[in-house]
């Protein structure tokens, strides 16, 4: 447990209370720790990336605790560049690592093989090298955005992609139609709801966020072919991927996607 000085504005250890203040925490009440000026510290994860960001912990007085909180700068542009795009490397390379163990075959083989003639390759390799192919074009695409952006939350965008849950669906109005579809959960430190929008492939269309309702996406219509009910989660500046799923039939009720 870590110990807030409000006049200070220093945080100290248990044992460094009692050496620098004569205050054994264990003993000594709540009431007159907050009377000293001592508040007991609920921490919170950081949720900025250190290798985009600068960050530092701030406290705030509620009730008896004092609540941890983060304040962050951007580094400056170029070495969140290089940041960013070292940590797409080593998750572009433990991608091809698992998708080669995956198929049973090491990276190195699946490297040896991939500089054969593809007419003689044997054919029990080609899915694990489309597979690594297709991780590999990703990464190069999302290198190419980090090398594009002009801010530092634009990287933050790339490499910590949203996370969160739409509550969504087809079939309230029909089984090609998208239910009306809203965010119950959204995490993102540098995007927000409202910069990203819903893509159907399979009929090349676009679906803004609040076009219809607000804090919703909805289709005036049928938005789907018979059968294919892709959809991605986009973000609209620069049209990256955030993530993709089947759309679930939800004739009643929707239902929550985690992503």
């Amino acid at each position: 447990m870590q110990y807030y000085s409000s006049p200070l504005n220093r945080v100290y250890s248990a044992s460094q209370m009692l050496a620098l203040f004569g205050i054994n925490v264990e003993t000594t009440d709540i009431t007159i720790l907050n009377y000293q000026g001592f508040y007991p510290v609920t921490t919170s994860p950081n949720p900025y990336d250190t290798y985009l960001y600068i960050t530092t912990p701030t406290y705030n007085i509620v009730g008896t605790q004092a609540i941890q909180e983060w304040v962050a700068t951007p580094l400056p542009l170029s070495e969140a560049k290089s940041g960013g795009s070292w940590q797409l490397l080593v998750q572009g390379n433990q991608n091809i690592e698992s998708a080669s163990a995956s198929f049973g075959f090491s990276t190195d083989l699946l490297t040896a093989v991939s500089s054969q003639d593809s007419l003689l390759r044997p054919a029990r390799y080609q899915q694990a090298l489309d597979e690594m192919t297709a991780i590999s074009d990703q990464l190069n695409d999302q290198l190419d955005l980090i090398d594009a952006a002009t801010t530092v939350d634009e990287i933050n965008n790339i490499v910590n992609p949203p996370t969160g849950i739409l509550f969504t669906g087809r079939g309230i109005s029909g089984l090609l139609d998208l239910n009306p579809s809203y965010y119950t959960e959204f995490n993102s430190v540098s995007m927000t709801e409202a910069e990203t929008e819903l893509y159907i492939p399979g009929t090349s269309t676009t679906l803004s966020y609040g076009q219809f309702v607000p804090g919703q996406f909805d289709s005036p219509g049928n938005c789907f072919n018979p059968g294919d009910y892709l959809v991605q989660i986009r973000e609209v500046a620069t049209g990256m991927v955030i993530t993709e799923f089947e759309c679930p039939l939800a004739t009643v009720v929707n239902v929550d996607v985690a992503f």
